[in-house]
C-alpha cells in the first residue's frame, strides 16, 4: 500500500512539475529549421479588418517606414519626405522639404516621433550623421549632430523622452550597442557592445518595436531580442538559435549564400504571440509563436501571391503584417497594399467564390476596390486582434 501511495505521489509530482512550464527565467529560442509548417488564418487571430486609402496631392510610390501615433499616421515616402495623415487617410501636412540646404533633409528612410509629446515632434535621420528636428506643422526646429559618437548609427528611436541611437554592429567600429541622448543631443547613457568585433560586407536587417511601454530592438547578427524598460535597464526577451541559418560574423559571398540564411524583415510581439517575418532557404516565411505554450504557426511561400495569412475575414488579399500598435486596449497589426493588387484580387474567381466570416465586409471591399484607381496611393490594412 505504501508503494502504491508513493507511486501516486511521484505521479502527481511529475504532473505538477511538467505543468509549470519552462519557468520564469526561460528564454524562448527561435530556430527556423525546427518549425513545422502549421497553418493559421486571419479569422483565428483577429475579429475585424479595415482599410485606409492614403489620399492627398502626393503620388506615393514607395513607403520606407510608417507609424500610428496619437491617432495620426506618420510615414516616410520615397522622393517626397515625411508625411502626416489623419486616421481616415487624409493628408494633414508634409514635414519640411527635401534638399541639402538649411532646414532641409536629404535622407529620410528612417525617422522617429515623440509619442509622449502632444506636439508630435519628428526626428529625421539625415545624411552626414545628423538628425533633423521638426514640429508636427512641418517647421524646422534644429539639427542634432552625432559625428563625434564612436561607430556608425543604424537606427534612431524615440523612447521615454529620449533618443536611442543604435549602432551598426557589423562594421567593427561600434563601441556601444546603443547611445542615449536627450532631444538637444547631450549624451545621457551608453550600453557597451556585447558582441565580438567583426567586419561584414552585408548590412543586414535591424529594427525596434514597442510593446507594453517597453522598447525592443533586434539585429540580424545579434542572437538576442532585447527589451529596454522605462528605467533604461536592458533584458533579453527571446533568442535566435545559433546554426548555419545565421549570418556569419565575417565577409561572405552574398550571391551564393544569402538566400539560405535567415534574413529578418520584421519582428514584433503581441500579448499572445512573437511574430517574425523573414526569408530562409529561398522562401518567404511568417511565424507566430505562442508566448505561453511556444507552439508555432508557420506560413511559407515561394511566390508573392501566396505571401501571408489567408484573409477569411472579408475574403481580401492575403495579409502580411509588418507593424504592430495598440490603442484604447485594442491591439492591431498593419500591412500595406497596392491598389492594383487589391483590384486584381477582387476581380478574381477566388474572391468571388469566397465565403468569409463577414460577408458585409466583403461587399465593402468590393466597393472600395471599385472606387480605387490602380495608380492610387497605397492602402493601409488594419487588423484588430482578438482579446
Amino acid at each position: 500500500m505504501n508503494n502504491i501511495t508513493n507511486l501516486k505521489y511521484l505521479f502527481y509530482l511529475f504532473l505538477l512539475v511538467t505543468s509549470c512550464g519552462k519557468g520564469e527565467n526561460y528564454l524562448y529560442e527561435f530556430d527556423p529549421g525546427n518549425l513545422l509548417k502549421n497553418n493559421i488564418t486571419l479569422k483565428e487571430i483577429a475579429d475585424d479588418i479595415s482599410y485606409i486609402p492614403l489620399n492627398g496631392s502626393y503620388k506615393i510610390d514607395l513607403i520606407y517606414e510608417y507609424y500610428f501615433i496619437n491617432n495620426s499616421i506618420y510615414l516616410s515616402a520615397k522622393d517626397i519626405g515625411v508625411l502626416i495623415f489623419n486616421r481616415d487617410g487624409k493628408l494633414i501636412t508634409k514635414i519640411g522639404a527635401l534638399g541639402r540646404g538649411p532646414g532641409e533633409y536629404y535622407r529620410h528612410t528612417k525617422f522617429t516621433v515623440d509619442n509622449n509629446d502632444n506636439q508630435g515632434t519628428i526626428f529625421i535621420q539625415d545624411s552626414e550623421n545628423k538628425i533633423k528636428v521638426y514640429s508636427n506643422n512641418g517647421d524646422f526646429l534644429r539639427s542634432i549632430s552625432f559625428k563625434e559618437y564612436i561607430g556608425n548609427i543604424d537606427l534612431v528611436t524615440f523612447y521615454n523622452s529620449r533618443l536611442f541611437l543604435f549602432n551598426f554592429l557589423q562594421f567593427g567600429d561600434a563601441k556601444y550597442n546603443w547611445i542615449i541622448i536627450d532631444t538637444l543631443g547631450q549624451i545621457i547613457d551608453t550600453k557597451e557592445r556585447t558582441m565580438p568585433i567583426f567586419w561584414s560586407n552585408w548590412s543586414a536587417g535591424s529594427g525596434t518595436y514597442y510593446f507594453n511601454n517597453n522598447l525592443y530592438y533586434w539585429n540580424d547578427y545579434n542572437d538576442t531580442v532585447y527589451k529596454i524598460t522605462p528605467d533604461l535597464s536592458e533584458k533579453a526577451s527571446f533568442l535566435f538559435s545559433p546554426g548555419e541559418h545565421r549570418l556569419p560574423l565575417e565577409q561572405f559571398n552574398p550571391q551564393q549564400k544569402l538566400p539560405y540564411y535567415m534574413l529578418l524583415r520584421s519582428v514584433f510581439e503581441t500579448k499572445k504571440y512573437f511574430v517574425l517575418y523573414y526569408t530562409f532557404n529561398k522562401k518567404g516565411s511568417l511565424a507566430f509563436v505562442d508566448k505561453n505554450s511556444y507552439k508555432s504557426f508557420l506560413i511559407c511561400w515561394e511566390t508573392n501571391d501566396q505571401a501571408g495569412l489567408l484573409n477569411n475575414l472579408d475574403g481580401g488579399v492575403r495579409f502580411l503584417p509588418s507593424y504592430y500598435y495598440s490603442n484604447n486596449n485594442n491591439e492591431y497589426i498593419v500591412s500595406l497594399l497596392e491598389p492594383f493588387i487589391l483590384k486584381k484580387h477582387v476581380a478574381s474567381e477566388e474572391f468571388k467564390n469566397s465565403t468569409p466570416k463577414y460577408p458585409e465586409k466583403k461587399k465593402e471591399l468590393e466597393k472600395l476596390a471599385a472606387n480605387l484607381k490602380e495608380t492610387d496611393n497605397p492602402v493601409l490594412v488594419l487588423v484588430r486582434l482578438k482579446e
